[in-house]
């Protein structure tokens, strides 16, 4: 879903736990320059991209919350376990990437650089023709 510059300022402003108006979407709207009356309402205005980014963090914090509950608990059942643990770590990764999400880095041997293209196959495409 394509956002307009304020849209953008009400998401970062409701969902960064950085931010001071965090999880209050009408201090959020206020900061995202919305006037008094739209930030009143803005969660029942019927939007689908506030519902999206309401939803959407409804989902991180449960998730969060699960994966808190998982590691509290004494494994009982592993299968239900696992299910449990997939799901928030699925929700995690894929909504919450700034905190969440796996680095993987692509290097030669022992750190070092890639080594680059040997042969450029349009080059050599090209010198055929």
């Amino acid at each position: 879903m394509d956002l307009s510059p304020q849209q953008l300022a009400f998401k970062e402003a409701y969902t960064d736990p950085r931010s001071t108006t965090f999880g209050n979407a009408k201090q959020s709207a206020l900061k995202a320059g919305y006037s008094e009356h739209y930030s009143n309402n803005i969660t029942r205005s019927g939007n689908d991209w506030v519902s999206e980014i309401v939803r959407d963090q409804e989902r991180k914090q449960k998730a969060e919350k699960r994966l808190d509950e998982f590691l509290e608990m004494d494994v009982e059942d592993p299968a239900k376990m696992r299910i449990v643990t997939d799901v928030a770590k699925f929700v995690l990764k894929g909504m919450a990437k700034e905190k969440y999400s796996e680095r993987y880095e692509h290097t030669g041997p022992d750190g070092k650089e890639l080594p680059t293209p040997i042969l450029n196959i349009i080059d050599k495409y090209e010198d055929k023709n």
